[in-house]
């Protein structure tokens, strides 16, 4: 058995394969397999990934169907030989003694690793530390201890789900997948091995490097967008079925607070496909949602408001004003009110 097998999609990205390629196989820890899942690429990827693979017998190649980075990641966990994995970006890189340094704390077998990452931008130059991705609060909040979920209740939900930001044991993430055909998956995957790991360690160094492209498919406003809805319900669904559900607070703010500043920003030629979908996933959750007792007592009446604007509203014109609405209906009783009052 290896000790790490590191999984790649590749999905069309040329310009920048032979970076990571280079950056995996000339890593200072070498007790590693490479499986990289061509996901079905149209440019020469393929190519690249031959001519790797004809020099390097780590390295093994599965071809599929484009069916987006979740389908490739859980088919690189089906077929890892190695002790922990490993998920990275076709389009990054890691530092040359990136595993070297996590085999330091595989001795605890630990239910994962994190550590941090850096970003820079497509001309070479680094983007300014952010915290999302340094996680300093983790840090200050469990040092070098190992810590699991109730130690860090308080933010758990906002620690960084990138993949490569982890290092899991294999074994421990046997029965976790990643959702497929849907945006935002990483988000689910995360939560579900927090809420689960006993053992985990935050490494407090830099250790991958982020590319920031303009073409990413998280970056763009775009009825995808709207997929943050259904990844929150399977949120919700976790916290239920973990038993933690002092965060619906937040995850209901995701989807209706969030949603709303995505569809208020996107150019008005968008708007009528993210209401329809923000309508038809509404629609769709509302049965859920309105046998909650959090929803149906306790959910900020703003949002209940919002939720009742997308369902009753023929097109995204009744909804944005209906929305909007609400804030100029408070200003007048405040106002009538105050005039009361003097």
């Amino acid at each position: 058995m290896v000790k790490i097998s590191v999984v790649i999609p590749v999905y069309n990205v040329e310009k920048y394969l032979e970076q990571c390629l280079d950056s995996v196989t000339t890593q200072s820890f070498d007790d590693i397999e490479i499986i990289c899942v061509n996901d079905g690429s149209t440019d020469s990827s393929p190519e690249i990934l031959k001519r790797y693979a004809n020099n390097d017998s780590r390295i093994k190649i599965i071809s599929q169907k484009n069916k987006g980075a979740g389908a490739a990641r859980n088919v690189g966990i089906e077929n890892a030989a190695g002790e922990y994995v490993y998920f990275m970006d076709s389009d990054d890189y890691l530092n040359a003694d990136a595993f070297e340094r996590l085999n330091d704390f595989l001795d605890d077998e630990p239910d994962f690793v994190m550590f941090k990452i850096s970003n820079f931008y497509e001309d070479g130059t680094k983007a300014d530390d952010d915290d999302y991705y340094t996680m300093p609060y983790l840090k200050s909040h469990v040092g070098k201890n190992s810590f699991s979920y109730e130690d860090v209740s308080d933010f758990a939900l906002n620690l960084c789900v990138c993949p490569p930001s982890h290092l899991f044991r294999h074994e421990f993430i046997s029965d976790i997948r990643f959702p497929e055909n849907i945006l935002f998956e990483d988000n689910v995957f995360f939560t579900q091995a927090l809420f689960k790991a006993q053992n985990i360690y935050f490494y407090d160094e830099f250790l991958y490097n982020r590319r920031r492209r303009l073409d990413s498919t998280t970056t763009p406003i775009s009825v995808r967008s709207i997929d943050t809805i259904e990844i929150t319900n399977m949120i919700l669904d976790l916290c239920k079925k973990f038993n933690h559900e002092n965060h619906k607070k937040e995850l209901y703010y995701r989807i209706f607070h969030n949603i709303y500043q995505i569809f208020k920003r996107a150019d008005e030629s968008q708007k009528p496909e993210l209401f329809d979908k923000i309508k038809e996933e509404y629609i769709k959750s509302s049965s859920k949602w309105e046998t909650d007792d959090y929803f149906t007592n306790n959910l900020n009446p703003e949002y209940k408001h919002m939720y009742n604007c997308a369902i009753k509203s023929g097109n995204w014109k009744q909804f944005e004003k209906c929305v909007d609405n609400y804030d100029s209906s408070l200003k007048t009783r405040f106002n009538r009110l105050r005039k009361k009052l003097t």
